[in-house]
C-alpha cells in the first residue's frame, strides 16, 4: 500500500539533519548532550505520530473506497 510508506515532513527532516550535526560535535558539553537526547526522543515520537496518521488516513480512504 503506497499511502502507508514512510514519508516524513520537511520539518522533521530538517530537525533530523540538525540533530545529526549536533551529535557529531565533539566539543559539546553535558548539557548539550542531554538536550540532544531529549530532542532526539521527541523527534522519534513525532515521526511515529506522523506514520500513525498516514496509516489512519490510508485506512479511512480504503474504507471510503469499499463503501462505494
Amino acid at each position: 500500500m503506497a499511502a502507508t510508506q514512510h514519508r516524513t515532513s520537511q520539518h522533521l527532516d530538517n530537525a533530523r539533519r540538525l540533530l545529526d550535526e549536533l551529535s557529531t560535535d565533539a566539543t559539546a558539553d553535558a548539557q548539550t548532550r542531554a538536550t540532544e537526547a531529549v530532542a532526539h526522543s521527541l523527534l522519534v515520537l513525532a515521526e511515529q505520530v506522523a506514520a500513525a496518521r498516514l496509516i489512519l488516513a490510508a485506512d479511512a480512504a480504503q474504507d471510503r473506497t469499499l463503501e462505494r
